[in-house]
Order: structure tokens, then C-alpha cells, then sequence
């Protein structure tokens, strides 16, 4: 049986009402993302916004997965010395952090998990994605002898995501590279065999 190719317009016209979407989260909150608002922002009518996403946490959902992508894979040649790659992963997530649509969507999924289970999946898929993201890093450091060999990825990231979340929200700091520099070297000591 041939395989079904999605028409290039309604490609296109979701990819508008996804980008729409994001736009409106990161302006006015979650709140402000309705099948309304995204018809007049992407330029489409209400039918298709509807058509594609019959209810509005379905709609909200799509806006928040845009707004936070997994964290690119580091360049293999940083891949030999793990301090390097656990740097990369997390200035990669410092700049998302600091990046207005995404610390909207952070707060967003944040807030709706205590209310919602489609926004606790969200919120379970971007934890997946930073933990993930850190676990080749975090396997290569403990082969090395840097970190201890109980030390586990997720052990690794609530020492390390905690104070980046801690600078950039409560304290209100960007993240640079001296902050994620700091933040890796204390975990580094505090996990060293």
C-alpha cells in the first residue's frame, strides 16, 4: 500500500499555527493561547485551528512542545573530555532558560502540572529531555574516575539544573558561561569518587 503524503498546505498552515501559538504563550502566558487567538495570529481560520486540535489542551500542549525542543547532542569532539560535553548540555539548557518563550514555557508546564495530567506528561517529557541529554556525559565522567559510580544522570541534573533554575528565576540572572562554570565544577567536587 503507497504511504499517504500530508498535503504541503496543511503542513504549512500547522507549522503557522504551532509558531502562532508559541508567540502567544510567550507574550501573554498559557491563558492567552485560544483556538481564536491562534486563527488570527497564523492568518487561518477557526475550523482548521479546531480541526487540528479539537480541544484547547490539546492546542496549548503543541504550543509548549514547540517552545522547549531537546538539547542538540554535544560535537563529537567534546565527547572525549566529559567535563566539556556536561558543559555543553548545560549552557545549551542556561540558553534556553534564559530564552523568554522558553522560560515561559517552563513556567507554564510548571504551574499546569499541579493541575493537569497532560501538562504532568509535559512536564515528565522535559525532565526526559534534560536528563537524557546529560546521561552520555554523566556515563563518561563516572567511566573516567570524575564522578563517583553511583552518580546517575538524574542524580547529576538535580545538582546541577537546580541552581541554574535558582539563578535565573529567583535570583534573576542570566546564565553565562562562568555560572554554568561554577554550577558543573561544584557538582563535580561534591560527586568526585
Amino acid at each position: 500500500m503507497p504511504e499517504e503524503r500530508a498535503d504541503p498546505r496543511q503542513v504549512r498552515s500547522r507549522e503557522a499555527m504551532v509558531a502562532a501559538a508559541t508567540e502567544l504563550l510567550t507574550e501573554g502566558g498559557l491563558e492567552a493561547v485560544t483556538h481564536q487567538a491562534v486563527a488570527v495570529r497564523a492568518g487561518v481560520g477557526r475550523a482548521t485551528v479546531y480541526r487540528h486540535w479539537p480541544d484547547l489542551l490539546g492546542l496549548r500542549l503543541a504550543a509548549l512542545e514547540a517552545g522547549m525542543p531537546p538539547i542538540p547532542p554535544a560535537p563529537a569532539e567534546m565527547r572525549a573530555e566529559p567535563r566539556a560535553e556536561l558543559m555543553h548540555y548545560l549552557l545549551r539548557l542556561g540558553e534556553r532558560l534564559d530564552d523568554t518563550q522558553a522560560g515561559a514555557v517552563l513556567a507554564a508546564v510548571l504551574r499546569g502540572a499541579q493541575h493537569d495530567d497532560g501538562m504532568q506528561h509535559l512536564r515528565q517529557t522535559l525532565l526526559n529531555q534534560i536528563v537524557d541529554a546529560l546521561r552520555p556525559a554523566v556515563a563518561a565522567a563516572v567511566e573516567h574516575g570524575r564522578l563517583r559510580a553511583d552518580v546517575t544522570a538524574e542524580t547529576f541534573a538535580m545538582t546541577t539544573v537546580g541552581p541554574l533554575v535558582y539563578q535565573r528565576f529567583l535570583v534573576g540572572s542570566t546564565l553565562g558561561s562562568e555560572t554554568v562554570d561554577m554550577v558543573v565544577d561544584a557538582a563535580l567536587r561534591a560527586w568526585a569518587p
